[in-house]
C-alpha cells in the first residue's frame, strides 16, 4: 500500500521539485520581461511616429494611426514569438504545420507591406508632400493632393485625381519640382530671319522678359544665340518661374509676348523656306 502510495505522488513530487519550481520561475520572469519590454519599446516607437509625422501637416491622423497599427501588432508579435520560446514551448512544429499558409500569406500581404513601409518611409524623410509638383516616369506632371499609408492621390494638369501606390513612388525615378524649392525654368525658342540686326533681337527678347511681372527676381533671363538653321537664326530664351503648376500657362504668355515685341520690331521671324530654281537651256 505505501509503495503504490509513493507511485502515485512521484510526479507530484517531480512537478513540486524545488529546481523544477525555480526554473519555471525563471522562466516566467524571462517572459514577463519580453513582453515588458515589448510593451515599453511599442510605446515608445509609436510616440516617436506620433512626434515625426505630426510635424508634417500633410499626415492626417488616420494615416499615423495606422502606422502605430502595424508597429504595435509587429512588436507584439514578435515578443509573444519570443515569450513563448522563453516559457520552453517549442513552436517548430506549429511553424511547420502553417508553413504553406505562411508563404501564401506573405505573397498576398507582400503589395500591401511595401506600401505601408513606403509610405512610412515618405512621411518620416518628407521627400514628398502635399502639394508638391511632380514629374510621374511617364513624364506627366501632377501635384500631390493627399497621401495616405497606402496610397497618395495626386491631381492631374486635366483636373483628374490619380491614385498611386506609395511603393511606386519609393521605387521609381520621381522628378519634384518643389522639394528645395519652387524656382522652375521656363523655355522657349524662336527662329528670326538671317537679315535680322542680332543686337535688336537680343535686346527685344530682354525687354520681354523684364516686362514679365509674373517671372521670378531671384534669377536673372537668360537669352542664348543656339543655333543656325536652314531658314533661321535660332534664340533660345531662358527665364524662371515660382510654380510649376502653371508653367503651361506662362509659357503660353511668353510665346505671345515675344510674338507681338518682335513684330512691332520689325524683325521677322522665319519660318522654313525652299528656292526652286528651275535652268532652261538656251534656243539657237
Amino acid at each position: 500500500m505505501h509503495d503504490r502510495l509513493t507511485q502515485l505522488l512521484a510526479p507530484v513530487a517531480e512537478l513540486l521539485n524545488v529546481a523544477s519550481v525555480e526554473a519555471m520561475a525563471l522562466r516566467l520572469l524571462g517572459a514577463a520581461l519580453v513582453l515588458l519590454a515589448a510593451f515599453w519599446i511599442s510605446r515608445t516607437v509609436q510616440h516617436y511616429l506620433l512626434g515625426r509625422l505630426k510635424g508634417h501637416g500633410d499626415v492626417d491622423e488616420q494615416t499615423i494611426r495606422s502606422y502605430q497599427k502595424v508597429v504595435r501588432a509587429v512588436v507584439w508579435i514578435v515578443a509573444g514569438g519570443i515569450a513563448l520560446h522563453t516559457l520552453g514551448i517549442d513552436l517548430r512544429h506549429v511553424f511547420t504545420a502553417s508553413g504553406l499558409f505562411a508563404v501564401a500569406l506573405a505573397f498576398a500581404m507582400k503589395n500591401l507591406a511595401e506600401n505601408l513601409v513606403s509610405g512610412m518611409l515618405l512621411s518620416l524623410g518628407g521627400d514628398i508632400k502635399r502639394g508638391d509638383v511632380l514629374r510621374m516616369k511617364d513624364g506627366e506632371i501632377v501635384r500631390v493632393k493627399k497621401r495616405g499609408s497606402r496610397n497618395t492621390i495626386v491631381r492631374t494638369k486635366e483636373e483628374a485625381d490619380c491614385i498611386i501606390p506609395n511603393a511606386d513612388l519609393v521605387q521609381n525615378a520621381i522628378s519634384n519640382y518643389t522639394h528645395g524649392d519652387s524656382l522652375f525654368r521656363l523655355e522657349t525658342r524662336v527662329g528670326v530671319a538671317y537679315e535680322s540686326d542680332l543686337g535688336r533681337v537680343r535686346k527685344t527678347l530682354e525687354a520681354v522678359c523684364e516686362g514679365l511681372d509674373w517671372r521670378s527676381a531671384q534669377k536673372s533671363p537668360l537669352i542664348q544665340l543656339l543655333d543656325f538653321g536652314d531658314s533661321s537664326v535660332i534664340y533660345r530664351v531662358l527665364l524662371w518661374i515660382e510654380d510649376p503648376w502653371v508653367s503651361g500657362r506662362l509659357r503660353s504668355e511668353l510665346n505671345e509676348a515675344i510674338w507681338w515685341a518682335l513684330k512691332d520690331a520689325g524683325i521677322v521671324i522665319a519660318y522654313p523656306q525652299l528656292d526652286v530654281h528651275i535652268a532652261q537651256d538656251g534656243i539657237s
